[in-house]
């Protein structure tokens, strides 16, 4: 696990007892402490890929708003999840469009602390497993025939399900409509390509703003996007 900390103290986050720096230190993570203003964010830190950014606003929500808004406009931390530390004093002030992931409250429990730095990063993972394929907040249970998006069951029918498990699998490929026609409903379907761009419609709609990840390449085809690509 690697974090990045925006923090008022840099130089010192790591040693700073209850800090959130310190605490995901001492629980093992690799932590990357910076300054409000991100002047000394690491060049490399798109190479670095951390699992999440976590602002430490202490008691001024404001200056911690302010951090947030630089952190998204760091184009290799836009899609970085953001768990936000503010003291429980100044909860009745958090806004719901602040543009966190999620928050905890100070003084800092430091199990709870790397329990939810791991639940964001678990929502942007992507794996392969036996009856499982998982991007992102889509899980798609291929022996159970169920799929879910952010929690969220959706419900297919049987070819929706089965082209939206097959574009999962080649995530990053780029398939042709005569590719999915002939892998999805079988070299003798006699339907034209037309069929795949209805279902691939449909699976937007129900996927809701996940219908981002099926991309269309033009004049060639769809391809499912993993997060973080």
């Amino acid at each position: 696990m690697r974090a990045v900390v925006v923090t008022s103290r840099p130089a010192s986050a790591t040693s700073e007892p209850d800090s959130p720096a310190a605490a995901l230190r001492e629980l093992g993570c690799d932590v990357v402490p910076v300054g409000y203003d991100l002047d000394d964010l690491p060049d490399d830190v798109e190479q670095i890929r951390p699992s999440v950014v976590v602002v430490d606003a202490g008691a001024h929500l404001e200056v911690g708003r302010a951090a947030i808004r630089r952190v998204r406009q760091v184009s290799s931390l836009a899609d970085i999840p953001i768990l936000l530390c503010i003291e429980v004093s100044r909860l009745p002030g958090l806004d719901p469009e602040l543009g966190v992931d999620d928050f905890v409250l100070a003084p800092i429990v430091a199990p709870e602390l790397y329990a939810r730095v791991r639940q964001l990063d678990w929502r942007l993972s992507s794996f392969r497993a036996a009856g499982r394929i998982k991007l992102g907040d889509l899980v798609i249970d291929t022996v159970a025939v169920e799929t879910t998006y952010r929690g969220r069951p959706l419900k297919l029918p049987r070819q929706e399900f089965q082209l939206l498990k097959f574009l999962a699998a080649g995530a990053g490929r780029v398939f042709s409509r005569e590719q999915l026609l002939s892998r999805v409903w079988g070299y003798r379907y006699t339907g034209n390509t037309r069929t795949v761009d209805i279902h691939v419609r449909r699976l937007r709609a129900k996927l809701g703003p996940g219908g981002d990840m099926i991309e269309t390449v033009r004049h060639v085809g769809y391809k499912m996007r993993a997060p973080g690509a």
